[in-house]
């Protein structure tokens, strides 16, 4: 068959064989079961409309942005997850080579030598060696040799090519399914990124919890030391007890202690900040010791569109359409494959004193193979991978019912956690007032000391929780736009 032939049989098996099977995408992925239960709008109070992008700067503190953008340019973890992305892009060319001729050059030198002695002229070939040492003897009765001894020099140079004509497209197959796997590394770094920025910001609104907390104990301590010492002179002046004045230590030394239990919590929320983006954790970053303001209401879109936008459903999806690129790559390897190859080479013998004989060589060749029984290790190896597509079906799943938790927990925390703040704003405000009246009727002789201690120690708690309150709605917040899959930008003023 000549050349012309091969490449007229090569054309219609590689034609029939030019388009793949897309999988499917999003719901069309889920059962019919779980998809008919996606709503058209989220349970939870949100704002409609699109959902907004750069949601870190809907928070209006520059500070914070800086720290999310130093974050997202030196976290170690991040580095690890866009070299994988990396990685994974290689292995993508690596599968799609397969598809391309395979093409290498072979340079020759060998010094030969031969020298023949005992039976001769008896039908005996002398003994020749295959590969790596390996004896062969021989026995053709044709040979007559004599005493004789010879040595060479042999030099070539050839170059092959070979190719397999994706006829099924499994060498397709294999390159979709690592380019599927690509996406779902790229999709995996975008969510580590959207995760190290909210992590970054609950660390962030923790040590300015943890500095209004500070400040909650050190007004409250202010002001047990100041009865305190009224207490110590009313005692000297014969108006109070060994008693009241024990009382008023004892408190005295559990809002200290409450000052240190804040000093400590913020130490350690600055040492986390400083950990994402690569600093030592001295605890010695500065940031602000206020809130800042509370962000309005944050436009959520539709339900059925996170599975659009949100990373790791997308990673999810592409994971499937890597297992069923696999499935194909699989079955289509139990298909008859048709390869073709050629080679040429110019090679020289010269013997000793004898002279030189040069030799062109060349061929071509197209052959296809069958595979007809292994064992059943091509139809184990199908059944595994329709097993894989299986299991990445019901990940999806999974993966999609948590992220619709996770935004109706998100908007739900943001609904109560704002109702919250409202009664405990007025708690607090009226607790106040209880302490600045019930100190005006001390002075008046009309209430004791103790019931002003005890007016105190509830307006410190009422202040606690607020701010727990107000620092627990910025996290929450942080946490609703993560499960929303809102973009942001990572370098500062952009």
């Amino acid at each position: 068959m000549n050349t012309r032939n091969l490449l007229a049989a090569a054309v219609p098996l590689i034609l029939a064989g030019c388009g793949l099977k897309q999988p499917p995408a999003g719901a069309d992925i889920m059962p019919e079961s779980a998809r008919g239960q996606i709503p058209g709008q989220w349970a939870g109070g949100h704002r409609s409309g699109n959902v907004v992008p750069d949601w870190i700067r809907t928070f209006g503190d520059s500070e914070l942005t800086a720290l999310v953008a130093d974050a997202v340019t030196r976290n170690p973890d991040l580095r690890a997850a866009a070299a994988l992305v990396e990685a994974s892009r290689a292995a993508v060319r690596v599968a799609a080579s397969s598809l391309y001729p395979g093409i290498a050059m072979k340079g020759l030198g060998e010094r030969q030598g031969k020298e023949l002695r005992g039976s001769l002229d008896q039908g005996i070939d002398p003994p020749t060696f295959g590969g790596l040492g390996v004896p062969d003897s021989g026995g053709s009765a044709g040979n007559r040799s004599v005493d004789s001894s010879s040595q060479r020099w042999v030099y070539g140079l050839g170059i092959g090519a070979a190719w397999e004509a994706d006829v099924w497209g499994r060498v397709r197959s294999k390159k979709a399914a690592a380019k599927s796997e690509s996406a779902a590394l790229e999709a995996d770094y975008e969510f580590a990124r959207q995760s190290l920025a909210a992590a970054v910001a609950r660390a962030y609104f923790s040590t300015i919890e943890a500095s209004q907390q500070a400040a909650n104990a050190q007004e409250t301590l202010d002001l047990y030391q100041e009865y305190l010492k009224l207490t110590d002179v009313r005692k000297q002046q014969g108006h109070a007890s060994d008693f009241e004045l024990a009382q008023i230590k004892s408190r005295t030394a559990g809002a200290q202690d409450a000052l240190y239990i804040a000093q400590a919590a913020r130490a350690q929320a600055i040492r986390a900040i400083e950990v994402v983006t690569s600093h030592y954790p001295a605890g010695k970053l500065a940031t602000r010791r206020s809130f800042p303001r509370q962000p309005k209401g944050v436009p959520a879109g539709l339900p059925a569109q996170l599975l659009e936008r949100r990373p790791d459903l997308i990673a999810s999806e592409r994971r499937f359409a890597a297992a069923f690129h696999r499935v194909n790559e699989a079955r289509t390897a139990r298909l008859p494959r048709f390869a073709i190859s050629a080679t040429s080479g110019l090679g020289t013998a010269q013997l000793d004193n004898v002279g030189v004989l040069d030799a062109f060589t060349w061929s071509l060749a197209a052959g296809i193979t069958q595979p007809i029984f292994l064992g059943g290790q091509l139809k184990a190896a199908q059944d595994v991978r329709s097993a894989e597509q299986k299991a990445a079906v019901a990940s999806y799943v999974g993966v999609a019912l948590r992220a619709f938790q996770d935004v109706e927990d998100a908007l739900a925390a943001d609904y109560y956690l704002r109702k919250r703040e409202g009664a405990l704003t007025d708690m607090v405000a009226s607790s106040a007032d209880s302490v600045k009246l019930g100190r005006l009727q001390l002075d008046q002789g009309q209430v004791d000391m103790f019931t002003i201690l005890r007016l105190a120690g509830e307006n410190l708690a009422g202040k606690i929780e607020l701010t727990k309150i107000r620092a627990s709605r910025l996290r929450e917040r942080a946490n609703l736009h993560l499960a929303l899959g809102g973009s942001f930008s990572g370098g500062n003023g952009k």
